[in-house]
């Protein structure tokens, strides 16, 4: 049917060559066996040429070309690692600031110690850079001095007596009063007075830094952030000791 000598269609001849070949295949078991695994794609001949593989520039992808390569698992990095050392420590920062915000309201609940004290001339003024912008100044015979408005410095003539009240167990300056308890001052730059804050806010974050459970960096940042506010508590209560 498709012999040349019998089909005179141009495609005869290499529909017969084709059809040789397939007889040759099915008649032959060993070529037989290659062909149905050439079709499996499980075999790959020796007399095909395989282009080589191209070699990758970097080291640690040709690691990967190769068939035994097993990724490493993700290991976090050094900095995260110092920080979850550093952490179980800095935890403690906020323990050590709850208890000082639990002494400070502890002392500025207790009734005030007061002393009175004799407002000698400004000749005694002693030059402070807490007061050196200060035009009117009350200095007693203790050496104390405390800043005043110019209306306030009229109420601590020389020769009277000024009220100074102080908490009962750190002795931080809480005000002064005048002899006729008419005026009182008290902006004083003490830590209970003008910067009455700074331990409310020392509370708030060292609680804060208890509860906070998750994110190792923000609770690490939150921890440095205490620290810190510890430090200027610590800074305003030296200077707010009489």
């Amino acid at each position: 049917m498709f012999h040349p000598d019998k089909n005179q269609s141009p495609e005869s001849a290499s529909l017969f060559q084709e059809i040789n070949e397939a007889y040759e295949v099915l008649s032959d078991q060993d070529k037989k066996v290659i062909y149905d695994q050439l079709l499996n794609a499980s075999f790959v001949s020796t007399t095909v040429d395989v282009e080589p593989q191209r070699v990758h520039r970097d080291p640690a992808y040709r690691r990967r070309q190769t068939g035994n390569y097993h990724p490493k698992p993700a290991q976090p990095s050094e900095r995260l690692l110092l920080m979850a050392y550093l952490l179980r420590y800095l935890r403690a920062i906020s323990l050590v600031g709850i208890g000082y915000c639990a002494l400070m309201i502890l002392d500025y609940s207790l009734p005030f110690r007061i002393s009175n004290e004799l407002v000698v001339s400004e000749v005694n003024r002693i030059q402070s850079w807490q007061y050196q912008n200060s035009a009117y100044v009350i200095i007693t015979d203790k050496l104390h001095q405390f800043p005043v408005s110019r209306e306030g410095s009229n109420y601590f003539p020389e020769g009277s007596h000024a009220a100074v009240a102080t908490s009962r167990l750190m002795n931080v300056l809480v005000k002064v009063e005048s002899e006729d308890k008419k005026f009182t001052v008290r902006s004083l730059g003490s830590v209970y007075s003008n910067f009455l804050f700074m331990p409310g806010i020392l509370l708030i974050l060292s609680v804060g830094g208890l509860v906070l459970k998750n994110g190792l960096e923000f609770r690490f940042s939150f921890q440095v952030a205490i620290c810190m506010f510890l430090f200027f508590n610590l800074i305003f209560l030296s200077v707010s000791i009489l």
